[in-house]
């Protein structure tokens, strides 16, 4: 079983990145090749991803979201009954603070979403006052708690405040699972802090995006994105790493296959055992 736990999907993009042509979006005024050149116009079909996975041999996917690229709850909530097998989803609320996003939260989970996903950057855009230790955002952990289902995290960018109030919020809320997505992110002085959050028992972390992290220059095998794999492994625990892409924006960086074989063939540290592990296995047990 090798499961990719960090992919994103969009008929049309609807946050932040304004889409134009040939894989470019605007935001702030910035003109970005956020996909390839192919993705046009600028979009992330499920049927598209599925044909990626086949080609690959990718066995299933789970869905998250953020405000650059919008809501996509219908998206997700479409694949995910149309391909049971194939996708796991986690639904996205916004800013949080609405007052019906935990009526909201328990409908998508109703509907099929299996937990729900968090960006700390583009939610901070929608909101400057986010805070995990909120008011508005404890209601939201309280339900999730409430249902026992796992939250994904990004925090990418967050300070040493914001470390500290996740860490409470996984003592607080004994139910609930979490992901720290891309080993706590690109090089900066709280990352390491971010990432060994995942030494706690209810919490993983994933591979995702670790390509872009480093030297843009850096080709495939990546031997520092295996440096951060090996890191991870030593300080985390090898069963609370999983493989994930940040498909489809990691398509300009590599091979949808060169972003799965710098784990499966080059990561030549792990074991057998240690490389199914990472490469599915682990993603299994977060959403069981």
């Amino acid at each position: 079983m090798i499961v990719d736990c960090h992919v994103h999907v969009a008929a049309q993009l609807t946050g932040f990145w304004e889409p134009l042509r040939f894989g470019k979006v605007r935001d702030r005024g910035q003109v970005r090749q956020v996909f390839p050149p192919s993705f046009d116009p600028p979009a992330s079909l499920p049927e598209m991803l599925i044909g990626y996975m086949d080609q690959v041999g990718v066995d299933r996917a789970h869905l998250v979201q953020h405000h650059l690229y919008g809501d996509q709850n219908s998206v997700v909530l479409d694949a995910i009954q149309r391909w049971p097998d194939r996708f796991v989803g986690f639904a996205y609320l916004g800013p949080l603070d609405q007052p019906d996003a935990t009526t909201r939260l328990k409908r998508l989970i109703d509907g099929g979403m299996t937990g729900l996903k968090v960006e700390l950057g583009s939610t901070r855009r929608l909101r400057p006052s986010f805070r995990f230790d909120g008011p508005a955002e404890s209601r939201v952990w309280s339900t999730l708690n409430v249902l026992g289902r796992p939250l994904v995290l990004d925090l990418n960018g967050g300070t040493a405040e914001d470390t500290g109030a996740v860490r409470r919020l996984v003592e607080r809320y004994p139910r609930i699972q979490v992901t720290i997505c891309h080993v706590g992110g690109p090089d900066d002085e709280e990352w390491q802090e971010r990432a060994l959050l995942a030494r706690h028992p209810r919490v993983w972390t994933d591979l995702a995006a670790l390509p872009i992290f480093f030297n843009p220059e850096e080709e495939y095998p990546y031997p520092k994105c295996r440096e951060r794999v090996r890191w991870a492994v030593e300080n985390l625990g090898v069963d609370k790493v999983m493989w994930g892409t940040d498909y489809p924006s990691l398509l300009n960086r590599g091979t949808y296959l060169q972003l799965l074989d710098f784990v499966r063939r080059h990561c030549d540290f792990l074991s057998p055992a240690e490389r199914a592990a990472i490469l599915g296995q682990n993603a299994v047990r977060f959403v069981e």
